[in-house]
């Protein structure tokens, strides 16, 4: 039934796309936009006046991101994705605590190269994920948050999170993110993130990611490594180039993928509506490295 949904859905924002200069009566997609935003906001307002101590007029602020996606590739033709995920900040708690509720693993998808790695091999992170997070320190160079909830399948977890940036020029800045995790069911899990990011102009930036992933349950560590190019082609167009590896750590660095992709990213009829074309080439070790072609067709709302 999902997959239904979906495919009518992409139809209709087909259609849209293709009548929108031709109609300028769009209403009841603001309509639409509005009753959900409204809906979202009164939600988080509801949950955050449970913590009112003393009169305030700050009010919570909620927003929510859905996205759609048909993925398919030589080897999995019927490749359907939905990704939602949705925060509130609540002010009553002095706006150093988020609720956050998706349908997957958002941890998985830290960066555009974790996103599409994820899409390109077809990762199952689908499991409910509800936290609650905390904001110790927030700034320009300094970020630690700690994060309690519900992941992998209902199990408990709680993770800290540590993000610190160099700025070496105005241009260049290192950036370096350790994480650790403790699940009741699967024990202990650690992430280091090691990025550099030069923004070469107004309108382009390089990014080199590099992800180091060790789960004591499996005593398994898994690397990933990316080099993307972000250039934007105007105020709502940009194009994202990238190459990435991955892998595991057993006797040395073992290649389990390689490719690259090319992601063109456009709004569309309003400006909380985008939508996505994005070929790709990898080569799994699972097809014993042998080309693999394939492209992601997404639309994101964003509501809030």
């Amino acid at each position: 039934m999902t997959q239904i949904i979906l495919l009518c859905f992409l139809f209709i924002s087909t259609g849209l796309f293709a009548s929108e200069a031709k109609s300028n009566d769009k209403k009841w997609l603001d309509n639409l936009h509005q009753g959900v935003s409204s809906s979202i906001y009164q939600s988080a307002n509801w949950f955050d006046g449970f913590f009112k101590q003393e009169k305030t007029l700050e009010k919570a602020q909620a927003t929510a991101k859905l996205r759609l996606g048909y993925v398919p590739a030589e080897t999995n033709l019927a490749g359907l994705e939905h990704r939602i995920k949705l925060k509130a900040k609540l002010p009553n708690l002095k706006n150093k605590w988020d609720v956050i509720f998706s349908d997957h693993d958002d941890t998985n998808r830290d960066s555009t190269a974790d996103e599409v790695i994820s899409d390109i091999e077809n990762n199952k992170d689908d499991d409910l994920n509800l936290a609650i997070r905390f904001t110790h320190s927030a700034t320009k160079k300094k970020y630690i948050t700690t994060r309690l909830g519900l992941g992998k399948g209902a199990d408990i977890y709680l993770r800290t999170r540590y993000r610190r940036n160099f700025q070496h020029t105005d241009s260049f800045q290192t950036i370096i993110e350790p994480s650790i995790y403790y699940y009741l069911r699967h024990g202990w899990h650690y992430r280091l993130l090691f990025n550099f990011e030069w923004q070469c102009s107004k309108d382009c930036m390089w990014q080199l990611n590099n992800r180091w992933d060790h789960e004591s349950e499996e005593d398994l560590t898994t690397w990933r490594h990316s080099l993307l190019y972000y250039y934007q082609l105007n105020e709502k167009a940009a194009v994202v180039k990238g190459i990435f590896y991955t892998g595991n750590i057993e006797q040395g660095y073992q290649l389990e993928n390689k490719g690259v992709f090319i992601r063109y990213r456009q709004q569309a009829l309003r400006d909380w509506f985008y939508y996505e074309i994005e070929p790709f080439i990898h080569y799994p070790k699972t097809r014993e490295f042998k080309q693999t072609l394939g492209i992601a067709l997404r639309i994101e709302l964003n509501f809030g």
